[in-house]
């Protein structure tokens, strides 16, 4: 941790005292830096263990895939939450299987590079049993959740081809004098909008009733079709002078209608919230990382409030600065519970008048 070394004994004292299980990862090889009495107790370790790296000092958890999930967050710096997660604790000779929602959280230098991770957890065990939960696999996702992605798709997503096939309608109407190369291309561009809306239905409606384990993971190639959405965005919010810049775009192993979703919804929000801008650019690119791919999109438009971060995913909540532009709020609200299910994370930083950067990771 990058504290000056004063203060460095008073801001240990003040994580020992915190009311939840608590360590801290300074270097990329994992190196436990700290760990509060409660992280200790629950890890059955002493202190002994700082200055040597996670991996070491914990074999199984390497084992069972915890050291690979913190190398992704170092890497790729979005943070990880998991809950009611299986874990093997190591008591002397015993093994005890036990169960904790925790977080991986990154912390970031001025230059926006990781310099330390906080882990914070919390055992859960107890209510694993007592709920008698029998068979994980079989739950699928909350049923007003379901009509709450198809209530939303049907009334945003559908909108983007409804829009632009009235926009092809106007421009003909407009035009009566239209050179006939030109009026194909609208008949065209009406064509292929009334095609998408079909296909967002059967997207949407195989999605939300597709169970958790049934999604259909498999590659995903994204740099054939991430072009065609961002000229689709430009048209829709009317922004032809925002630049376009795509970096590596590998594919991903996921579930194809969710990532129409995820993706549509982003891209959707960086050209809108960018488009005053005169020299307005979304950026798109990916990277491989430990474990999957990472894909960041940044635009420099509006930006959110930082007060306001912490809870921009809650359903129809917006940036206080967004009132200009159109919209409900519940679009990152659905990414977010499309990602869960796909058990991918999302990260959103950003600043007002600045910009926003959005990062993704799809797991192997």
């Amino acid at each position: 941790m990058q504290k000056p070394q004063k203060d460095i004994p008073i801001f240990f004292e003040a994580l020992n005292q915190m009311p939840i299980a608590t360590a801290i990862y300074d270097n990329s090889n994992l190196n436990i830096a700290f760990a509060n009495s409660r992280m200790l107790n629950m890890w059955r370790a002493e202190n002994e263990i700082f200055g040597h790296s996670f991996g070491e000092v914990f074999p199984v958890f390497t084992q069972e895939g915890f050291t690979d999930i913190l190398r992704n967050v170092w890497e790729s710096g979005v943070t990880y939450k998991a809950f009611e997660t299986p874990a093997t604790i190591i008591d002397r000779d015993f093994k005890i299987k036990r169960y904790f929602d925790f977080e991986y959280k990154p912390l970031f230098d001025k230059r926006g590079r990781t310099y330390s991770i906080l882990h914070t957890a919390t055992d859960v065990t107890h209510k694993i049993h007592e709920e008698k939960l029998e068979d994980q696999e079989n739950i699928t996702i909350n049923p007003a959740t379901n009509l709450r992605m198809i209530s939303y798709t049907l009334s945003h997503d559908a909108k983007n081809p409804l829009a632009l096939a009235k926009l092809g309608i106007g421009v003909l109407k407009e035009h009566l004098d239209m050179q006939s190369n030109r009026r194909l291309e609208l008949y065209d561009v009406i064509d292929q909008s009334l095609e998408n809306i079909a296909d967002i239905i059967d997207k949407t409606v195989e999605l939300s009733l597709a169970p958790i384990n049934r999604l259909r993971k498999q590659p995903v190639r994204l740099d054939l079709t991430l072009p065609n959405w961002c000229r689709e965005a430009k048209l829709l919010y009317r922004s032809p002078h925002t630049e376009l810049i795509f970096g590596d775009l590998f594919p991903v192993n996921s579930d194809q209608n969710a990532i129409y979703q995820i993706f549509t919804n982003l891209i959707n929000n960086a050209v809108k919230y960018s488009s005053a801008n005169k020299k307005a650019a979304v950026h798109i690119y990916s990277e491989k990382v430990t474990n999957g791919v990472l894909y960041i999109i940044k635009d420099n438009g509006i930006g959110i409030p930082q007060h306001e971060l912490e809870n921009i995913r809650m359903e129809r909540l917006r940036g206080s600065n967004s009132t200009d532009y159109q919209g409900k709020g519940i679009g990152l609200f659905i990414v977010q519970e499309i990602l869960e299910r796909l058990k991918a994370q999302m990260a959103i930083f950003s600043k007002e008048n600045q910009g926003t950067e959005i990062r993704l990771f799809f797991p192997n």
